[in-house]
């Protein structure tokens, strides 16, 4: 009975053995996701926040105060320049036009007052002067009759200033007159009309009640107006390329170029912080989307056109810390390059990247296999590991060309 026990132990380890070690064996093949390292033109991206505007968007204000008259357009209303908007009540200032037209005439009048004066003094210089001659008179009558003719060509010359002043602010009262009807500066559509009849428009530019009358803007031009990172921003120049995503439309994007870059910084506020950043105009091509001034947007601003290189997606680049020249301790870049089914740590060094993919200009070459996943996978990897490919999940980014 021992015997056939022991027997059957044998004959029982004899298919036990290849088959534990068969499945051994799987275990250690692990699956990856593979890729092909590919030649690839890398463009990199900026990326920045802001919002959508009008080209040309007016913000009108009243230039004199005074109660609202009269509006006389409302929101939506295409007007073209020139245009009648709102009136002002008008009483005070036609009472200035009235007062100071008196004034003038009464400058005038004196003007003609003065000139008839000096041609009296005139006269009686001419008489005095032929009386001196004659001996009937002494030199101090002719001395003051000469003293006369001078003080009223003084009296003349200060009636013409005063009529030149008096001119002056009856040009002023009209011009005020005139601003109690606000008129369109340029052709466009009137997007906000925040006065009503009855309130009182004040000359302000301070944002108080009354300081605004109404927006027009020309709603067929629309452009991006983003705030880039004072870090970025020497990498940003006018022409550039951009892609532009609005909150409402995240899925399409319009494209676009960079118009214009501040010269001076704006200051931003942050929740905690308080950063620097400076303003950036992007002009977009025509787009089918319904976009609306005051819309947030989200853009990507293409800074680099890179020649293609060899390149990979960019989860595939791992990075470890290793002991430098006189303790110093630096970052190395590496992958896991595939061969004959093992992978085998390879240290590379990097170039450009976008928001998919690094470019490689040491280490590895177009064609090659390498691990690009899973993570967690990459992670636990050490060199000579076997793997067998799993069907990877990998999408070259958009702007990034073979």
């Amino acid at each position: 009975m021992k015997k056939k026990l022991i027997g059957a132990a044998v004959v029982a380890a004899f298919f036990i053995v290849p088959v534990a070690v068969k499945f051994a064996g799987k275990q250690t093949r692990r699956e990856a996701e593979l890729a092909t390292v590919q030649k690839l033109a890398i463009h990199p991206a900026i990326l920045a926040t802001g919002n959508l505007v009008f080209r040309q968007e007016v913000q009108l204000s009243a230039e004199v105060i005074g109660k609202v008259a009269g509006v006389l357009v409302k929101e939506g209303d295409h007007v073209e320049r020139g245009t009648i908007l709102l009136r002002l009540d008008p009483t005070v200032y036609l009472a200035e036009v009235a007062q100071q037209e008196a004034n003038r005439r009464n400058a005038a009048i004196a003007i003609e007052r003065a000139q008839i004066n000096l041609a009296n003094q005139q006269r009686n210089l001419d008489r005095t002067g032929q009386l001196y001659k004659a001996k009937y008179i002494d030199i101090s009558k002719y001395d003051d009759a000469v003293h006369q003719v001078d003080l009223a060509k003084v009296e003349l010359r200060a009636s013409r200033e005063t009529l030149e002043q008096a001119s002056a602010l009856l040009s002023q009262a009209r011009e005020h007159l005139a601003k109690t009807e606000v008129r369109a500066p340029i052709d466009g559509t009137v997007t906000a009309v925040p006065i009503k009849i009855g309130e009182t428009a004040v000359a302000s530019a301070t944002g108080i009640a009354g300081s605004s009358l109404m927006t027009i803007a020309d709603v067929g031009s629309i452009m991006a107006e983003v705030n880039v990172d004072e870090a970025d921003i020497a990498r940003v120049g006018v022409g550039q390329q951009a892609k532009v995503f609005p909150a409402a439309f995240p899925d399409q994007p319009v494209t676009g170029r960079v118009e214009s870059v501040a010269m001076a910084p704006k200051t931003v506020l942050g929740a905690q912080t308080q950063g620097r950043s400076y303003v950036v105009k992007l002009r977009l091509d025509d787009a089918k989307l319904a976009l609306r001034s005051g819309m947030t947007c989200r853009v990507e601003i293409v800074v680099g056109n890179g020649a293609a290189r060899a390149a990979v997606p960019i989860q595939a680049v791992l990075s470890e810390e290793i002991p430098g020249a006189k303790d110093k301790v630096k970052n190395t870049s590496y992958l896991f390059v595939v061969q004959d089914g093992k992978v085998k740590k390879t240290t590379v060094e990097l170039g450009l990247s976008d928001d998919a993919n690094q470019e490689v200009t040491k280490g590895v070459v177009a064609g090659q296999t390498i691990a690009v996943g899973p993570a967690r996978l990459l992670r636990e990897l050490h060199d000579g590991d076997a793997v067998v490919a799993k069907k990877a999940d990998v999408k070259v980014a958009e702007g990034a060309h073979p």
